[in-house]
């Protein structure tokens, strides 16, 4: 049980990256932008969460893991920044390149309207809990950002967010001990709104939205640069 997070984060890039070299989408031509993208994602949200671990706001169990670890994260959680973003972009460029219809292109702005009601209302009702608080002020201010920029294909990254709620309600199951007797990745209810969908903390499904949003929104920014 020592390697389970580790397995967790290969299971969920193993897929994307075989696919990356498939004749219809080559992905892989389109690595310098996915990679620069997780790289701006990861340097941004794992400054706050190497905090959160040294405050006390979530922790790892050691028995599911290797053992090295760096600035206090553990080398599982930060292949997880590498595998579960990769995952995540694979899908939204595939859905791009293959012209999947846009269904949610009319509804843009309602969607943006709904994350920002959604952050609202658990920053007033979790306010001064470190997570909730946290998340909430960082999503308005991403959301806000966001539709400023008015990158390409929103809805198909509202999309792409939707269709990957089941593989990363899977995923973080894991990681929240949904299957173990206690969880690879623990929480510290004081800080967060202690409401849970199964194991998962609901603060995490803002905490992906973010994720994959920066790393959609700094993707499509490398390509409109790329002559």
């Amino acid at each position: 049980m020592d390697s389970l997070y580790l397995w967790v984060n290969l299971g969920a890039i193993f897929f994307p990256l075989i696919l990356s070299f498939n004749k219809l989408g080559h992905f892989y031509k389109r690595w310098k932008a996915v990679f620069i993208s997780i790289g701006i994602m990861a340097a941004f949200i794992i400054s706050w969460d190497v905090l959160f671990t040294i405050w006390g706001v979530w922790g790892f169990n050691e028995e599911y893991l290797l053992g090295p670890s760096f600035l206090h994260l553990p080398l599982e959680e930060w292949l997880f920044f590498l595998c579960i973003p990769y995952a995540f972009m694979f899908l939204y460029d595939q859905l791009v390149i293959l012209k999947v219809k846009n269904i949610l292109a009319p509804a843009e702005k309602y969607l943006d309207y709904f994350f920002l009601i959604v952050a609202f209302v658990y920053l007033v009702a979790g306010f001064g809990n470190i997570y909730t608080t946290t998340i909430s002020i960082l999503v308005i201010l991403f959301i806000l950002i966001m539709t400023k920029l008015n990158p390409p294909h929103r809805g198909i990254f509202y999309l792409s967010y939707l269709i990957i709620l089941i593989p990363f309600t899977l995923v973080n199951g894991v990681l929240t001990g949904y299957m173990t007797p206690d969880p690879i990745v623990w929480y510290n209810d004081a800080e967060n709104l202690g409401i849970r969908f199964l194991t998962i903390p609901i603060e995490d499904y803002l905490y992906y939205f973010l994720m994959y949003g920066i790393n959609y929104v700094v993707y499509e920014q490398m390509k409109k640069a790329t002559p």
